[in-house]
This record gives structure tokens, C-alpha cells and sequence, in this order.
């Protein structure tokens, strides 16, 4: 039975607070942008006006920053107007109610500091308007509607608001968007109010008291069929789908409840105050923004099983949004997580063999991918940033985690997680905190491990000769990557026999080059390396 939603909690108000404390904090890790300096953004109040002929939008940002009184100026990011005219123009800047001189060019905003020398709360509000280029997506849907979706990762959203557009900064979003009327808007949060405008205008307010990295605070705005579907035990569940395509698109939905509480059992409480799954037309097939998740449209209407894409997308709910990385280079902390995350429920669902079949076709990907770009998992030069949406940051992510499983234990990997994330949820760690809580909690020292593994590129490359000689088997197995000298690991091997009995045994390689002699009944029928998948590596 559909509900309204409702507004903030206690629980979340408790988080405001809590939140407010952490993001004044935080403001000097190491990994932030940096000319965030001293300051931190806390809380946005973004208002735009779009309309139903041009990609130009008008608006106005509230924003409010905490400084320790170092700071000379505020630097924000917005792209500035390029040689096409598209691009923001800021009109004027009122710094705690009063007109205030600012600089913007090169994609800066520069506003001027508060002149303290204690921590203060200074409050912006910057007047723009300008051509949409990029990080709104104003176009038409695959049934020839107009839309307009944010779609800001990785850095995309200073392309139409000015704000701190990196994965370290977090804040609390309010929007107000302004539409004509005949179109719904979702947005970060919980609706607070619509109010109907003159020309046939409708203003949504929407408001979360949850930080978030700006990748991640977005709005939709579409001619939308919803189905509010009550809660989720107390969170509000709802889609947001094109008409046209309703009832199949409500339907693809249908796993939503139960994959969220394998995610609260297994991870903590749910991080934001709704669940909302949004077909959209945007770049990606699924964006996991903060407590509304868009699905590329096709994906929505055609056939595809979105089961196994929804656990993904929710998975990053807790790791990606609440917990996030501290900085670019450790996008596998998202990416990689959130895919074994996946891998995780799937075994959960369809056992370890399944496991393993879907172990071996991310080992391909990763594998393939080597031989293509070369790159450590924690790659500080990745070209683009989109260039590490690769199989380094998915599976090989994945597989680092499916690793680590065997070293530890499944017990001690999942306490290790949870662990990781109640430690840095509502903020961002890099991989050497990962690492540190995962060594805690399982009292093994990791760093070879790490290091091998997403500190250094590529994976074991293996060749192997074996010879049978009075009952006696000798194998030579030897690494042959030319990019590290040897990785350290444990590999099983089963020797089949004519009779179809087997031995398996494991061995700890440490160097480049292994020579073993096993006594054998007979001579083996068929040597097979890593026969339960626990090894990235690749034969030649």
C-alpha cells in the first residue's frame, strides 16, 4: 500500500549532528583536494530552474563551510564558460547576507575567507545561470520524452553547481528544483514539500541530513510512473519508471527488499533515509547515488535479470556512499568491494561451484585486461578517471577480497569488513586503513599480501614442466612476468589419475622458479593448477 514519505527521523537528526562534527573534522586529511586547505564544505543548498526548451539552467547555491580561521580564500570547483558557450556564469556572491567580491575562471571559484583566526561557519549563497554541457543530462528517453538527470561521477557535478567535487569532501544537500509541472523529481533525501508555481511551475523540495561526496547527491526529473511501496522495515521503498514502460519496470524491482536485508544483516543499518530505484537516462547502466539509484532505461524495459545489478548498486550504499574512498587512486574500496559484495550473495544464493564459475570469468577479465594496460589496482596514474572503471577496480578488486578469504577465513573477512566499515562510515578511508583494520582483526601481517597484489601490477604468469620417472614426479614450475619478480602465494594442485582416483596437494611459492618431486603410484592422467579457483594468475 503506497505511503507518503515521511520526514527526518530522530535517528537521522542524531546523524546530523554527529555528521556536522566529523565533516568540520576532516577537513585536513591527507588525500583531500588540495586547495580545500583548512575549510570544508558541511551542508549545500542547491535551487534550479529548468525548462522545457533549452539545456540553460538558472540557480542558486547555499553553501556553508566550516574554517579554522588558515584559510585565505575558498576555492570551489564550477566549470567556467567555454569557447561553445556552454558553461556557468556566476552572477553574484552574498557572503553571510552580504555582497562579496569572487573570482571565477579555469573552472575556480574563489570566495572570499572569513577573516578569523578560530573556527568559524561562514554561509555563501552564489547566484548563476549558463548552457548545461555535461554532469546534467538534459536529453530525451528512449520514448522521446525530455529528462533531466544528474549523473555527476566521477567529478562531473561543478559541470551545474559550484561545490568541492572530489570523493573526500562530503555534505549534507538540500534541493529545490523547479520544473514545469507535468514532470516528477526525485532527489538525495526525503521530499519535504511541493509547491505549485505560476506558469504552470512546480517547486520539490528535497532535503538529506546524511553527508555525501558530491559524486553521489543528485536529482531526476521525468515524466515518472512511482510506486511508493510502503517500507522496508523502516525505511521508504519506492521506483520511479517511464509509463510507458510501468508494469515491467515495477517488476524488475521485485528483489529490492530482500537484497537490502542481506546488506543490513551482514553490514550495519541501512546509511540513508530512503531506497528508490530510478530508470534514467544517463551514461552509466547503474549509478549507485545515495539513496536513489538510477538504472540506465534500457536495462529497465528489456529483459535483463536486474537482480545481480541491484545487489551491486546496493552494496555501494555502505561502500562508496556512506564509505568512500579517500581519493581516486583507491576506487577499488568502491568498485572492487562492492563487486565481491556481489560475488558474496551469489554464492550465498547458488553455492560455491557457481562461485568459482563466476571467480574464473572475472579472472579472464583481469587477465585480459593486463595485457592490455599494465597498472597496480591502486593506481595514482590512470589517465581520465574514468579509465579506472576497469577490470582492476572490479574484478581484480573482487579477487584480492576472494584471496584475502582464503588467507583468513570467512569469518575473520567478514568481521574485517563490517569492522572497516562501522570504523570510517560517514567518511572515507584509503587502502592502507583496510588494510590496518583486516590485520587487527585477523592478526596476520598483510603487507606482503597488499603489496603483491594492489600495490604492484599484474598477477602471476605460469609455466609448468613435469616429468614421471620410477615413481617419482618432477615439476618445474616457474613465473614468468616480466613486470615483478615473484609473487608470494599458496597453490593447489590435483594430480588425476588413470583410475580416476586424485591427490591434491598445496605448495607455498616464494620464488621466481619451484622445483617439486612427489613419490606417485603412477603417472598422472591430467595436472590441474588451482582446481577450486583460489588463485589470480594466468598459465601459459
Amino acid at each position: 500500500m503506497p505511503h507518503k514519505l515521511l520526514g527526518l527521523t530522530a535517528v537521522f537528526a542524531f546523524r546530523l549532528i554527529t555528521a556536522t562534527i566529523l565533516a568540520a573534522l576532516t577537513a585536513m586529511v591527507p588525500g583531500q583536494p588540495s586547495h580545500t586547505g583548512a575549510y570544508n564544505v558541511v551542508k549545500y543548498s542547491v535551487a534550479i530552474e529548468v525548462n522545457d526548451t533549452t539545456s540553460h539552467i538558472t540557480g542558486n547555491a547555499g553553501i556553508r563551510v566550516i574554517t579554522g580561521g588558515e584559510a585565505s580564500e575558498i576555492i570551489l570547483d564550477l566549470v567556467s564558460v567555454n569557447s561553445d558557450g556552454a558553461g556557468m556564469t556566476v552572477d553574484s556572491v552574498l557572503k553571510d547576507g552580504t555582497r562579496a567580491g569572487f573570482t571565477h575562471e579555469a573552472d575556480r571559484l574563489v570566495l572570499p575567507a572569513p577573516a578569523t583566526d578560530t573556527t568559524v561557519t561562514a554561509k555563501y549563497r552564489v547566484y548563476y545561470n549558463g548552457i548545461v554541457d555535461d554532469g546534467l543530462i538534459i536529453s530525451t528517453n528512449m520514448y522521446g520524452d525530455r529528462t533531466f538527470f544528474a549523473d555527476n561521477w566521477p567529478n562531473r557535478a561543478h559541470q551545474w553547481f559550484p561545490c568541492i567535487d572530489h570523493p573526500s569532501s562530503r555534505a549534507e544537500v538540500d534541493f529545490t528544483i523547479t520544473a514545469p509541472s507535468h514532470y516528477q523529481v526525485i532527489a538525495t533525501g526525503l521530499l519535504q514539500k511541493r509547491i505549485n508555481l505560476p506558469g504552470n511551475r512546480t517547486a520539490h523540495y528535497w532535503s538529506s541530513s546524511v553527508p555525501v561526496p558530491t559524486k553521489v547527491m543528485v536529482f531526476g526529473a521525468a515524466p515518472f510512473a512511482v510506486e511508493y511501496n510502503g517500507y522496508i522495515d523502516t525505511i521508504p521503498y519506492s521506483n520511479w519508471v517511464y509509463p510507458q514502460n510501468a508494469c515491467e519496470g515495477f517488476a524488475s524491482f521485485s528483489a529490492t527488499p530482500g537484497i537490502l536485508r542481506f546488506f543490513t544483516d551482514l553490514l550495519g543499518p541501512y546509511p540513508f533515509e530512503k531506497v528508490a530505484n530510478v530508470q534514467s537516462t544517463t551514461r552509466y547502466g547503474g549509478m549507485e547515488n545515495a539513496g536513489n539509484i538510477f538504472y540506465h532505461e534500457a536495462a529497465v524495459a528489456g529483459e535483463r535479470d536486474l537482480e545481480y545489478l541491484i545487489v551491486h548498486e546496493m552494496a555501494h550504499q555502505w561502500f562508496g556512499n556512506s564509505l568512500s574512498e579517500t581519493d581516486w587512486p583507491h576506487l577499488w574500496l568502491s568498485e572492487g568491494l562492492a563487486t565481491w559484495l556481489t560475488d558474496w550473495y551469489y554464492m550465498q544464493k547458488h553455492g560455491e561451484q557457481a562461485l568459482r564459475e563466476r571467480m574464473q570469468s572475472h579472472r579472464q577479465r583481469v587477465t585480459g585486461f593486463a595485457n592490455t594496460r599494465l597498472a597496480p589496482v591502486v593506481d595514482h596514474h590512470p589517465g581520465k578517471l574514468t579509465d579506472m572503471l576497469n577490470p582492476n577496480s572490479y574484478q581484480k578488486g573482487s579477487w584480492v577480497l576472494h584471496m584475502l578469504r582464503r588467507k583468513i577465513g570467512d569469518e575473520l573477512l567478514l568481521e574485517g569488513i563490517a569492522q572497516f566499515y562501522k570504523a570510517y562510515q560517514i567518511g572515507h578511508a584509503c587502502t592502507e586503513k583496510f588494510m590496518n583494520v583486516m590485520e587487527e582483526v585477523s592478526g596476520t601481517d598483510l603487507e606482503e599480501f597488499f603489496d603483491d597484489w594492489l600495490y604492484s601490477a599484474g598477477h602471476p604468469v605460469l609455466s609448468k614442466n613435469t616429468s614421471f620417472s620410477n615413481g617419482r614426479l618432477t615439476m618445474e614450475l616457474v613465473q614468468t612476468q616480466q613486470h615483478k619478480m615473484a609473487f608470494t602465494f599458496p597453490l593447489d594442485i590435483r594430480f588425476v589419475f588413470e583410475d580416476g582416483s586424485e591427490q591434491d596437494h598445496t605448495f607455498d611459492i616464494i620464488f621466481r622458479r619451484h622445483e617439486f618431486v612427489i613419490d606417485m603410484p603412477s603417472e598422472p592422467a591430467r595436472i590441474i593448477l588451482d582446481p577450486d579457483t583460489w588463485l589470480l594468475y594466468e598459465l601459459i
